[in-house]
């Protein structure tokens, strides 16, 4: 992973799913996040960090929609992991940005 550029933090609305035997099912959480752009492996991806509380079953996960700011990121989960910052639990999440477009 490299430098991380366009770094910002706000309350986001995050659409995710939890895989079952039987399907997907849909979920959603608000949450404080930050969301940089990263490059991993060659790629340019965004990483998502929940601070506080993680969502039920998102790592879990293998597709993401966030909701921030007025603008729509989406698209297939990479990678996650837990990190600890300054002795604060966090969770930081991959995804390819598939999806771009402003809200209404």
């Amino acid at each position: 992973m490299n430098a991380e550029k366009t770094l910002r933090s706000s309350i986001a609305e995050i659409d995710y799913s939890r895989d079952t035997l039987f399907g997907p099912i849909p979920m959603q959480a608000t949450c404080r996040v930050r969301l940089a752009t990263i490059e991993h492996d060659g790629h340019a991806l965004r990483e998502l960090t929940i601070i506080g509380d993680v969502p039920d079953y998102l790592s879990k996960s293998s597709i993401i929609r966030v909701a921030m700011d007025g603008r729509i990121e989406a698209g297939p989960v990479r990678d996650h992991y837990a990190t600890e910052d300054s002795g604060e639990a966090q969770f930081r999440l991959l995804f390819e940005n598939e999806h771009r477009r402003r809200a209404h």
